[in-house]
């Protein structure tokens, strides 16, 4: 394991997180990336209001497969810079993204993609020229919305002015509350707990889940709209192999899996018992799905 970044994270969460830990620069920014193997380039896209750690299930159980797994913590999350709540926008979490891919010398790549890391990881790759060569998609949103669309109670929440604010960044609403999302109860350990909140855990950090959450549309004109529907239209012509993975007891995308299913018509869908974080409770559902869509195979 190597570690470029002793000074930042403590030691008790690289001996959870076992791989390789550095830097990149992106517009100036810096992004922390977790590594694990060697191979073709796979990588996982974490959404709100996570980092890297919530592949730490899946990565442990692809031990010596043929490729090479590459985790970005977002810009605002994890390890990566913190940024001030006007710098988030999907606009700028794609160029990030984009700076990100355009380091990945192979001209085409596997993604692993979960909530905002949808949207995020398809069009980074996209505006970097990439070529998709494979896709497990689990609980996200891959289409814009359409006139007359109602947010959900989440995003909804997210808009409330003061309210928001006291809960995201004061009662540090939802990872405190990690366990209200669950579909498969105890699935989280302490240390787990523990590791999800240790990168939010002062207030000038804790900015990135509510902007997030304001990231997603509230009515046709919001920024995000436009990048949405490049993604929907690009994914309406991908023909590549692809499965999903759904937690059906998300209690926030769960009406999100048959507008997907159109999307991909190509995919398998693989349904679980699981709620919204679906590599925290059922990751063994999601490694079958990596090593069969990517083909796989140990070394």
């Amino acid at each position: 394991m190597s570690n470029q970044l002793n000074n930042i994270i403590p030691e008790w969460i690289l001996r959870r997180l076992p791989y390789n830990h550095y830097n990149i620069d992106v517009n100036g920014k810096n992004m922390h990336i977790m590594e694990k193997g060697k191979g073709k380039p796979i990588v996982f896209v974490h959404g709100n209001p996570m980092w890297g750690y919530l592949y730490k299930k899946v990565l442990d159980q692809l031990d010596n497969v043929s490729a090479r797994l590459i985790v970005p913590d977002l810009i605002g999350f994890g390890f990566s810079d913190k940024i001030k709540i006007n710098e988030h926008s999907l606009e700028a979490h794609t160029e990030w993204m984009s700076n990100f891919f355009k380091t990945i010398k192979e001209d085409s790549v596997g993604l692993v993609i979960h909530d905002w890391g949808g949207m995020i990881g398809v069009a980074g790759a996209m505006r970097a020229g990439k070529k998709i060569d494979g896709l497990v998609v689990m609980n996200t949103s891959l289409t814009a919305p359409k006139d007359g669309f109602n947010p959900t109670w989440f995003h909804g929440l997210s808009q409330a002015p003061i309210i928001s604010d006291l809960l995201f960044r004061i009662f540090h609403f939802p990872q405190s509350y990690l366990k209200l999302f669950e579909g498969i109860p105890n699935s989280y350990s302490k240390k787990d707990l523990k590791s999800y909140k240790y990168p939010f855990r002062k207030f000038k950090d804790n900015i990135g889940p509510l902007a997030l959450a304001r990231m997603v549309p509230n009515n046709m004109n919001h920024p995000s709209v436009p990048i949405e529907k490049e993604v929907e239209e690009f994914l309406k012509l991908y023909k590549g192999p692809a499965e999903i993975v759904w937690g059906m007891n998300d209690s926030v995308m769960w009406k999100l899996r048959r507008r997907t299913e159109r999307l991909l018509p190509q995919a398998k869908t693989v349904k679980t018992d699981a709620g919204h974080f679906i590599q925290q409770e059922t990751p063994e559902k999601v490694v079958e799905s990596i090593k069969k869509i990517f083909k796989l195979t140990s070394k």
